[in-house]
């Protein structure tokens, strides 16, 4: 059984490629270096308070984010599974090979971060989590969603690094705006808020994502959508 499931997964992993788990995980890894070579060098607190806190919440969602939509509704063999629950099983099961890994990693940048005191402010031992989990699920499942929708990944990785710029620019804007600041994705670094509108932010940010990962399975159930489409 066990020899089984591994020949699976080695499988999906070979039809995956090698770019998406390399785009997932560069952004994570390469930030977790960068975050190392300022300690080694004496870079000044704030500033590394500063970079992990854009590693964590910033880049590490959005390259799983990219990776996720790169893999969703660019599948040519769509009309080989056409049977809607396992067209949609091995699609989240492709995308989990992705991301759950990049997350595992975005952990361990967390502990290390916090070991070197390169630790965004404000922020306690809850943070080894909070921080970047609930941007990665809320972006990775809006690029599902419309990666999905579109039957473009390219497309949906446009739009995904367009919202995420969006959130970096105008942070000042969306913080000032009572319902935008709820799914603003780096609520707590370098956001000065009450307590109770960060735990709202907590919630809010993987609640849409729930949301939009069940409306991503739902069009997934109909992969008659994805045959002959042009998912460049």
């Amino acid at each position: 059984m066990n020899c089984s499931i591994w020949a699976r997964l080695r499988l999906e992993l070979q039809v995956i490629g090698i770019a998406p788990p390399v785009t997932a995980l560069a952004a994570t890894l390469g930030g977790a270096i960068l975050v190392i070579v300022m300690h080694a060098t004496g870079v000044s607190a704030e500033h590394l308070d500063i970079a992990a806190g854009a590693v964590l919440a910033g880049f590490a969602p959005l390259g799983t984010a990219v990776a996720a939509s790169s893999i969703v509704g660019r599948d040519s063999g769509a009309e080989l599974v056409m049977t809607t629950t396992v067209y949609r099983r091995v699609l989240f099961l492709r995308v989990g090979l992705v991301v759950v890994p990049a997350a595992l990693v975005t952990l361990v940048d967390a502990v290390v971060f916090r070991a070197l005191n390169a630790w965004p402010v404000g922020q306690g031992t809850g943070g080894y989590v909070l921080v970047w989990a609930p941007p990665m699920l809320w972006l990775v499942a809006l690029a599902m969603l419309t990666a999905t929708g579109l039957r473009s990944p390219g497309a949906a990785s446009g739009l995904i690094g367009g919202l995420w710029l969006a959130q970096d620019l105008m942070g000042h804007d969306i913080l000032g705006n009572t319902v935008l600041r709820t799914q603003y994705m780096f609520m707590g670094v370098g956001a000065e808020v009450p307590a109770h509108e960060w735990t709202v932010n907590r919630i809010a940010l993987p609640a849409i994502g729930v949301v939009a990962v069940i409306a991503a399975g739902l069009l997934l159930g109909r992969p008659e959508r994805f045959v002959g489409s042009d998912t460049a």
